[in-house]
């Protein structure tokens, strides 16, 4: 089969210390020299499936169509999980069936999902600990070969999804929960802009939040250089949740703030200060 151009994008939780990322790799290049590889994060929480979902439909959105993506946030390896493959309108899936995929996937527009079955695409020995570098890596490789995404094993409807949780309104109070915390600190809520909106919360208003317990008030900011350094601000992230951040520095070690924490919002009343 003459070789394509193809383009990977790996996600996992493997960190970068030791050599399970590097061994990913060296299958996919070693069936298919000439394959792009992008890693679009190996730093994910270490068993966080959300976290890794919520990363994987935040960066697919700009890659171009095609691209192959292997994704291994992966507690349950070796047990009664499926390896599966999902095609879409825009690209390929390839990971674990436990939820992982499945929102990049729906916002691609998902046409087809297989239970990954045919052993003649893995690595002759499996490891039973390590399906991302026997398994995934060895049928990304082969997709980037041109083998067809039906030839994989059969089709499936029954795959697993996790809802991702809803920001609810009440009383002019919008609560959410924690759903991310990024390199810089900043504390990302799956509170989205048109949710605050519709309660009038937006730029230039103060607002009143509770977050775990914590009661506190900030500026809703454009920018992160509004606030002075040092100081909590809200704003609208690039991914286009609520987040509350500090100017030059870090707001989940300052508010000692963790991902799944409850979050409240309300815009201030002049009238009641």
């Amino acid at each position: 089969m003459g070789e394509i151009l193809a383009l990977v994008a790996l996600l996992s939780d493997f960190g970068v210390k030791d050599p399970y990322v590097a061994q990913m790799k060296g299958v996919i290049l070693t069936m298919s020299p000439s394959t792009i590889i992008v890693d679009i994060s190996h730093e994910v929480e270490r068993h966080n499936v959300q976290e890794g979902m919520l990363l994987l439909a935040s960066a697919a959105q700009y890659f171009p169509a095609g691209t192959i993506y292997v994704a291994v946030v992966d507690p349950g390896v070796g047990g009664s999980r499926r390896p599966i493959l999902i095609e879409t309108r825009r690209g390929i899936y390839v990971g674990p069936d436990n939820g992982l995929l499945t929102m990049a996937a729906e916002m691609d527009g998902i046409v087809n999902v297989y239970h990954l079955t045919e052993s003649k695409y893995f690595a002759a020995r499996v490891s039973p600990t390590f399906h991302g570098r026997d398994i995934f890596a060895h049928v990304a490789g082969h997709l980037a070969r041109g083998v067809e995404p039906s030839n994989f094993g059969k089709p499936i409807t029954d795959y697993v999804r996790i809802e991702f949780p809803k920001a609810e309104v009440r009383c002019g109070e919008v609560s959410g929960s924690i759903i991310h915390i990024d390199r810089f600190g900043n504390i990302v809520s799956n509170i989205r802009h048109q949710t605050l909106e519709s309660e009038n919360i937006g730029y230039g208003s103060i607002v009143d939040f509770e977050i775990d317990g914590k009661n506190f008030s900030a500026p809703f900011c454009r920018t992160y250089v509004e606030a002075s350094p040092g100081g909590v601000l809200a704003t609208i992230g690039s991914h286009g949740f609520l987040e509350v951040a500090v100017c030059m520095g870090d707001a989940a070690k300052l508010l000692n703030v963790n991902v799944g924490a409850s979050i409240r919002v309300r815009r201030r009343n002049p009238n009641s200060y």
